[in-house]
């Protein structure tokens, strides 16, 4: 598109999937939730000598890198909500967040989340919502870009699948990673497949999204347990135990973080808690349910268009 106005000429230019986003927002009636969106921009302002709205090239480097320094991998909290309440600590910051579950009859639940600055990004809102979320992402792109864009337009859109596809949100922070993925809290949003011998199985796509996980789920490791101190109810390959909690600790490059979250929002693997690791925690459930099936092979993504496969 474009236009004049007086002397000035301006047009208006997209970049359609300009990057991904994997996230993790608090709900105070769900509690934590990862989730993975692709990004569009469309940027409107005058056209300068070279006949351009902004490089392409440039664009693309700035948007990626305002997402990393504020959303990407980062907690998002509706700060003015009455279910969060913040402390400043020595080596970071102290989130306290509450959660009225109004989908069960569960109690409210505490979570508590001990990081270093900036693990943690504040809305000031009462609820996060995705439309919420587009305008704070243009707000501060524009804040960023030339002063020359009049108009800056985000979406974030989540993966699309067939109506049988599985998916299920999991946080998670990953022990001895030197970026990003070391944050306790990330999450995403992901698809699930499952094969037996030569047949895709939905039935039991499902069965790991909705019965294994409950949909949504931190994963975390053996090691990264503080609390409780009984085996039995940390168990590889299983959700916590109900009405319990459990204090997890990742030390990283970036600092220190700490959780406590009820037990049975916790899936338990072994040693970390990559891709690579769920995967194969997955494929040996299934093999436990279908022993005389033959081969079992599991995809699971990690967001949008990575992830790993494992065969048993």
């Amino acid at each position: 598109m474009k236009s004049t106005s007086g002397n000035i000429e301006t047009g208006t230019l997209f970049i359609e999937d300009v990057d991904k986003v994997d996230c993790c927002i608090f709900d105070p009636s769900q509690g934590i939730v990862g989730h993975s969106w692709s990004v569009n921009i469309q940027i409107s302002g005058n056209l300068d000598h070279n006949g351009f709205v902004y490089d392409f090239s440039d664009l693309k480097k700035s948007v990626k890198q305002l997402l990393k320094e504020t959303i990407d991998h980062a907690l998002l909290l509706p700060i003015m909500s009455s279910h969060v309440k913040y402390s400043d600590t020595e080596t970071g910051e102290h989130w306290k967040l509450t959660v009225h579950d109004r989908l069960t009859s569960r109690q409210n639940s505490v979570w508590e989340y001990h990081c270093p600055k900036g693990s943690v990004y504040p809305l000031r809102v009462h609820n996060v919502t995705r439309e919420l979320l587009e305008q704070e992402c243009e707000r501060i792109i524009k804040h960023r870009v030339s002063s020359d864009i009049s108009h800056v337009k985000v979406e974030l859109i989540s993966e699309k699948a067939a109506p049988t596809a599985a998916f299920f949100q999991y946080t998670h922070g990953i022990t001895n990673h030197l970026g990003l993925c070391q944050r306790l809290f990330h999450g995403h949003r992901s698809l699930i497949q499952v094969w037996v011998g030569d047949e895709r199985r939905p039935d039991l796509e499902h069965y790991l999204a909705k019965e294994v996980f409950d949909k949504t789920i931190h994963i975390a490791s053996k090691k990264q347990v503080i609390q409780p101190f009984n085996e039995d109810e940390t168990i590889i390959g299983r959700r916590g135990t109900e009405g319990k909690e459990v204090l997890l600790e990742v030390d990283g490059s970036m600092g220190n973080y700490k959780c406590k979250i009820p037990a049975h929002r916790v899936f338990f693997v072994e040693n970390q808690t990559s891709i690579e690791s769920i995967t194969k925690q997955l494929a040996q459930l299934i093999k436990e349910k279908e022993p005389n099936s033959g081969k079992v092979r599991v995809q699971a993504f990690e967001g949008i268009g990575k992830g790993a496969l494992f065969e048993i």
